[in-house]
């Protein structure tokens, strides 16, 4: 038994979060004319958590359709309804890697549920592929249930759990996925959103304002070219910390997710309130304009920041903005490059809250080249 179905029976007590091996969550449709939805992708979440440990083992796993109603994000199925998405699950054939192999196989090989009136369960068994990679796995990602379970696109559920296995790595915070690979992993239909363009405003884009809107992470996808073609997609995540990140609610250092010319951003930058000046006498007019003017740009000059910051990523901070004007474009991963900053700054003696770190950092990121 590997190790992520011990952490499963290690925290079983855990209700608001599931613990799924990493190499399903990995796991790409298998170009499907009709992949899983929405609702489809939310029964699978619950019926992981109902399997818990076991969810390896060669058996039967049940569950009350009347738990399966009353979930947050779920609706009052019929019977009928169940059994078409138990059909969308046992029809999604994925592909696994398995060491130095692809696995292929079916979420599920067998499903039933009763027919009769009265109370009614639905029991089925997860696909053999299934089992075996859940036997061996020794990576996972945490998944917060009501989360998921509030998501409204099957694209954004696939995003929230290839961020959920990812969010925790400490050597990196971005990854590059093919635009074949990132259809593969989202669920794109066969022959669907077949150009960049649909692909990013179909799929992309609003599976990454979902995921923000909705869950812990703060997520952006900055598309990669060769030429002027588009031939990946970098994703890039981090961890919120603060529940007002959350839902929607503006954080005041918090910069737009998506890229945005620097006119632009500063044409939405919170301008500092001005004050009337009182009327004076008409012979003190000429004399006082130029010191008035000066105190009126004083006043709507936006305060200077603080020291750069110690530790973490720039991302959702007031040094993102400039970093992101001054960077190389596509903008590289803004923690790789805080990083940097402080490695240099530390060669050379210098403090982070030194009264010019503004404007050295700015030369330093006018200088910043990408190593290969």
């Amino acid at each position: 038994m590997g190790k992520t179905l011990q952490v499963i029976a290690d925290r079983a007590y855990d209700k608001e979060r599931s613990y799924r091996p990493g190499e399903l969550v990995e796991g790409r449709f298998d170009d499907l004319t009709n992949p899983p939805g929405i609702m489809a992708l939310k029964l699978y979440e619950l019926m992981f958590r109902e399997a818990g440990a076991a969810l390896a083992e060669d058996r039967w796993h049940s569950i009350d359709v009347a738990t399966i109603n009353s979930e947050p994000g779920m609706r009052h199925f019929t019977k009928r309804e169940l059994v078409d998405l138990f059909k969308e699950l046992s029809g999604a054939v994925m592909e696994y890697r398995s060491g130095t192999k692809i696995m292929v196989g079916s979420l599920l090989s067998i499903a039933e549920i009763e027919a009769e009136d009265g109370p009614a369960v639905a029991r089925w068994k997860f696909g053999e592929a299934f089992r075996h990679i859940a036997q061996g796995s020794d990576y996972w990602a945490i998944i917060d249930r009501s989360t998921a379970l509030s998501m409204t696109s099957r694209y954004a559920m696939r995003l929230h759990e290839m961020i959920a296995l990812r969010a925790n790595l400490s050597h990196k915070a971005s990854e590059v996925f093919t635009l074949l690979d990132l259809r593969a992993r989202f669920g794109v239909p066969k022959g669907k959103l077949v150009t960049w363009n649909s692909l990013n405003q179909k799929a992309v884009q609003p599976a990454v304002e979902e995921v923000n809107r909705l869950s812990r992470f703060a997520v952006s996808a900055v598309p990669k070219k060769r030429g002027r073609i588009v031939v990946g997609v970098e994703i890039f995540w981090s961890v919120r910390t603060h529940a007002a990140e959350i839902e929607g609610e503006p954080v005041a250092s918090q910069p737009s997710l998506f890229v945005v010319a620097s006119d632009e951003a500063s044409s939405e930058a919170p301008k500092a309130p001005r004050t009337r000046a009182a009327r004076k006498p008409a012979s003190d007019t000429a004399v006082s304009a130029k010191p008035r003017q000066r105190r009126s740009k004083a006043d709507a000059a936006p305060p200077p920041l603080a020291a750069f910051p110690s530790e973490g990523s720039l991302h959702y901070t007031a040094w993102a903005e400039p970093a992101r004007r001054q960077l190389p474009q596509p903008t590289p991963d803004l923690g790789v490059v805080a990083d940097a900053f402080r490695r240099w700054a530390k060669g050379r003696k210098m403090a982070l809250d030194h009264r010019d770190i503004l404007q050295i950092f700015e030369t330093w990121c006018g200088k910043y080249q990408v190593r290969p």
